[in-house]
């Protein structure tokens, strides 16, 4: 920084987190940069990203909504399948439905899309740097300093690792924090981060015998499937596999190509439809990866004047359609409590105080902490529940209950925990009809968001909620 107290935030990651977070200081005029390590702001990587309302909503506070919301299908119909691919529940009109109900939709497009539409919505693009791979992070006094892969530094005030699940910022946090603060993070802290399942995802082209329009979610024996439509006959599947035991931290597995072939030969066989198996959608994949599912939510998301949000702090089971969501959520709050320490400070944030960024900072994971953790559950849950974990509690669940679940109790109850979502606070919302108010619309009081309500989370897979039931 030209001046040690003028404020400046540095951003580790240039993904939905990074990118979300930029857009929102950048309304409030805030200086930051934004490092990413990949030599462009928009890779494709392979993966889809489904937004919900809750984190639509903060997304049409910052302009971005109506720059994605081409994505939208036209029609759609939600479908939860036997392992041999036949309906056992369908709820038509899912899409429409909802937003109706929330005032958004669900969306299901190309993470890479949404990238492109947050980094389009920035006016200031010379903040993002690309090739800027975070190694390295130092205390300085009064603030901090990232060093990257290439020998380049950046001074900040305070710095924000959204560098997900492998994050660099993450790291440097925790060996900071044993060598400044013995104690402050538990020796053990990145041995709780837990793998359970495995997952196959990419994106489809053209897949014949798939119907435009429909998701599916199609049960199995330890393994689940969750397969969506998208625009221009793009079909988004998730192929999910229970590990023979969980692994942590460092023991969690990596897949090659070749591993991941072979996960597909494996399981090519499985219907996700009547008419359509895992092996005949493979064929018409245009991309795609093996990976682990890591499921965590940090005990500390911060030290001194460093902190991560994202997949970076809570990471659950993508099964949930949750991640991105939760991430964005993270955002609205970390702006929330920046505006208020500045509010109070007269309007400024320069020479912020190590006690004023701790409070900002713990403010911020109170905030979050206990939805971010009912999310991870609730994800978790949802898929043991599809994958037969329990096989009574399945059986019971799948063939004796959820055929005669109402269409409206079901929406009902998985849009419970969307309302129970924050936006933020200094922005006008878009004000879009809606025939139910998110929490923060409501008298103050009127309305508890109960951990029970949580647990309803809004799922891709109506299964969990029914679940309930059979407790």
């Amino acid at each position: 920084m030209s001046d040690k107290t003028d404020f400046k935030i540095i951003i580790a990651g240039g993904g939905i987190a990074g990118l979300t977070l930029a857009n929102m200081l950048e309304k409030f005029d805030i200086d930051y940069v934004l490092l990413e390590s990949h030599n462009e702001i928009t890779p494709q990587v392979g993966a889809s990203i489904g937004l919900l309302p809750n984190g639509l909503r903060i997304l049409d506070q910052i302009g971005v909504y109506e720059r994605i919301r081409k994505f939208l299908m036209s029609k759609s119909n939600f479908h939860i399948n036997d392992s041999n691919g036949q309906s056992v529940f369908l709820l038509p009109n899912f899409l429409k439905r909802l937003e109706s109900r929330h005032g958004y939709p669900l969306l299901f497009f190309d993470r890479q899309w949404l990238l492109q539409a947050l980094y389009a919505n920035l006016q200031d693009k010379s903040k993002i740097l690309t090739g800027k791979k975070v190694t390295h992070v130092d205390l300085v006094d009064g603030g901090v300093k990232a060093t990257t892969m290439a020998g380049d530094q950046f001074c900040g005030t305070l710095i924000v690792g959204a560098d997900g699940v492998n994050s660099t910022v993450r790291s440097e946090m925790f060996r900071l924090g044993h060598q400044l603060q013995p104690g402050y993070f538990g020796m053990d802290e990145e041995q709780h981060m837990v793998c359970h399942y495995i997952c196959c995802f990419g994106i489809a082209q053209d897949v014949p015998g798939w119907v435009d329009g429909d998701i599916c979610r199609t049960l199995g024996d330890r393994v689940s499937q969750l397969v969506a439509s998208g625009v221009n006959g793009r079909v988004y599947f998730f192929f999910f596999s229970k590990l023979p035991e969980s692994k942590y931290g460092k023991e969690i597995p990596r897949f090659t190509k070749e591993m991941k072939e072979e996960f597909v030969k494996k399981n090519a066989n499985y219907p996700i439809t009547q008419k359509v198996t895992f092996g005949q959608l493979y064929e018409h994949q245009i991309t795609s990866t093996l990976t682990p599912l890591h499921e965590y939510v940090l005990k500390k998301w911060f030290f001194n004047r460093m902190i991560v949000f994202g997949d970076s702090a809570h990471k659950p089971n993508p099964i949930g359609g949750q991640g991105g969501n939760a991430a964005i959520e993270s955002c609205a709050e970390f702006l929330n409590s920046l505006l208020s320490i500045k509010a109070r400070r007269s309007g400024t944030l320069n020479n912020l105080s190590d006690d004023e960024i701790f409070n900002m900072f713990h403010e911020v994971q109170t905030a979050r902490q206990e939805r971010a953790a009912m999310v991870v559950k609730a994800s978790h849950d949802e898929q043991s529940l599809v994958a037969f974990e329990s096989p009574l509690k399945s059986t019971v669940t799948f063939k004796f209950l959820l055929p005669f679940l109402r269409h409206e109790t079901a929406l009902s109850k998985l849009g419970k925990p969307l309302s129970g979502a924050r936006k933020v606070e200094r922005l006008p919302d878009a004000g879009r009809p809606r025939t139910i108010p998110f929490v923060d619309e409501l008298p103050e009081n009127s309305w508890t968001w109960s951990t029970s309500a949580q647990l309803s989370l809004l799922t891709l897979g109506v299964g969990f909620i029914i679940g309930k039931y059979v407790r």
